[in-house]
């Protein structure tokens, strides 16, 4: 792996008030098998004051901004899908994530960073309450904000390593004390789901619902965006009322609304004489306002939860992405033009704003390192301060039209849902003028079938979410439904046709289709290693 810029262990929430991260936590462990502390650090030496505790939880928003953290959203979210590929710089690891050649030694099976940040949050949880009595002026009521934040952080977490590595080991007690045991074995994957929606309902009533300014709003955990990462659970858990039930709340809530995209409707000449077509010209300013105060700016209208940079904490995207010869990975683009931003005789000069100039731009990764949508300017070394999304409202309404959908297809194709989670579906078709080439409903009439629909909203979270981490999240999603029925699993094997180089497709398509374990990443030696209580994954172990 190429020599990484070094990133300072600094961090903010763009108050105004840069908080310096205590040493306690920002160094608790870098392995989170050798977590053992090296001089028998004892609870009197931990936070005495409210202002400490509170650096305290934001340690742990800072360490969800690290360099390792942030490559491996991207990378788990989106290599071994269709809309990324390596670049002749990348990496040997990178490079067989991609083939579908993924061994325990790879760099990227590496968890440890993850359980750091695990540990930081127990570690908030645990010793926070003892703050109170030390400082009169800490309430309860904020002490129980705190811990809900740290609740919610720690849940993303493990959100993250449960969709990856399948089971993983579970542990809230933080790491801090001389005779703990730290050879843990792993939970089931379905037990770690049950204990997250349990642990989120819990403090679900404690957490803030705003702050005092807008990044602590975007950038901290509320009950908005707690209510998103408690939608997200159910979806991948297929508690489909539950799921519906978030997603209205947060919907209904006024709070958020979708970045406005102007079109005007235009009759121009008809294929067939006599009768005109119908197109619609987007307001090309409004798409370079959407791209500048989502993507560039941060904290739009949208936006639910997403990270903060800024000067004092850069995210490592130039790197990773940065036109001059030093990038990872650049867009397939032979996917963005031949399968979801199709273009055809239809559209008649009518165009998807997500592609060119959003997503993508003359063959880079534009939206986490682009300036501008219409010259040519990007970030640079030094200025890569692109706030990264975890979740829009855009997600929201397309996870309350999955669910609707996955309700309907389980009621023998319920009509009434059906045409509530398309009504939802048009929303973010319509704001991003998406045209008829990619209406899987064209022309429809009579009644909406499930799996049409089905389809087509996975389509459409391709579209919206490029880039974004969320690929082959979504796509493993549908395809271990009904426990890998042969329809959900074949989103899958098209998956591999798209996403492999075609040398690799057949024997990638015999892992997804006979090995469920293949699905998952290994978990790495050095930990195998270590804890001898770890069962490789049974994929792995042939």
């Amino acid at each position: 792996m190429k020599t990484r810029m070094k990133i300072e262990m600094k961090a903010r929430i763009k108050t105004g008030i840069c908080l310096i991260v205590i040493a306690a936590l920002s160094s608790s462990c870098s392995d989170w098998l050798n977590l053992e502390p090296e001089d028998g650090v004892i609870r009197d030496r931990f936070w005495k004051t409210k202002e400490e505790t509170f650096s305290g939880l934001i340690g742990c928003y800072a360490s969800l901004m690290e360099y390792n953290m942030m490559e491996r959203y991207f990378i788990w979210g989106e290599l071994r899908a269709e809309m990324v590929t390596p670049t002749v710089n990348a990496s040997a690891n990178i490079i067989a994530i991609d083939n579908g050649e993924i061994v325990s030694t790879n760099a990227y099976t590496g968890w440890n960073y993850f359980y750091k940040t695990i540990n930081q949050c127990n570690t908030v949880l645990e010793l926070a309450k003892l703050t109170l009595e030390k400082d009169m002026s800490f309430s309860e009521t904020l002490l129980k904000q705190y811990e809900a934040e740290a609740v919610c952080i720690r849940s993303l977490a493990y959100f993250y390593l449960l969709r990856t590595f399948r089971d993983v080991p579970y542990i809230t007690q933080a790491s801090i004390y001389d005779d703990q045991e730290f050879m843990i074995p792993a939970t089931k994957q379905a037990d770690i789901v049950d204990s997250l929606i349990v642990s989120l309902r819990q403090v679900e009533k404690d957490i803030a619902y705003s702050y005092n300014d807008l990044a602590s709003n975007k950038g901290r955990f509320n009950a908005f965006s707690l209510k998103a990462l408690l939608a997200d659970i159910y979806l991948w858990k297929g508690d489909y009322d539950n799921c519906i039930a978030l997603t209205t709340q947060i919907i209904e809530s006024g709070q958020y609304s979708l970045v406005p995209v102007s079109r005007e409707e235009v009759l121009i000449d008809g294929r067939i004489i006599g009768t005109p077509d119908t197109v619609y010209y987007v307001n090309e300013s409004d798409i370079s306002s959407l791209f500048q105060s989502m993507y560039v700016r941060g904290n739009c209208i949208e936006s639910i939860f997403e990270l903060q940079f800024g000067t004092d904490k850069q995210n490592p995207f130039c790197e990773m992405f940065l036109p001059g010869g030093y990038a990872d990975f650049q867009p397939k683009m032979e996917n963005f033009n031949t399968e979801y931003f199709i273009s055809s005789g239809l559209d008649r000069g009518w165009f998807d704003i997500r592609g060119e100039g959003v997503s993508y731009k003359q063959g880079y990764i534009w939206k986490w390192i682009g300036l501008d949508k219409d010259g040519f300017n990007y970030r640079t070394i030094g200025s890569s301060f692109s706030n990264w999304i975890f979740y829009r409202l855009a997600d929201i309404i397309l996870m309350k039209a999955e669910a609707l959908t996955q309700k309907a297809i389980l009621e023998n194709n319920n009509q009434a849902l059906l045409q509530e989670a398309w009504d939802l579906l048009k929303q973010v078709r319509v704001r991003a003028n998406a045209p008829e080439s990619t209406d899987l409903l064209y022309q429809h009439t009579g009644n909406i079938d499930g799996r049409t629909l089905e389809e087509f909203i996975l389509n459409e979270r391709v579209r919206e979410f490029t880039f974004e981490g969320k690929r082959w999240f979504d796509v493993l999603r549908h395809a271990r439904r009904d426990n890998y029925s042969e329809k959900n699993l074949n989103y899958l094997l098209r998956l591999s046709i798209l996403a492999a180089p075609p040398e690799k497709v057949s024997s990638l398509q015999n892992k997804w289709r006979n090995h469920p374990g293949s699905h998952y990443l290994p978990i790495n030696q050095s930990e195998l290693n270590t804890n001898k209580r770890l069962e490789q994954n049974e994929f792995y172990q042939q």
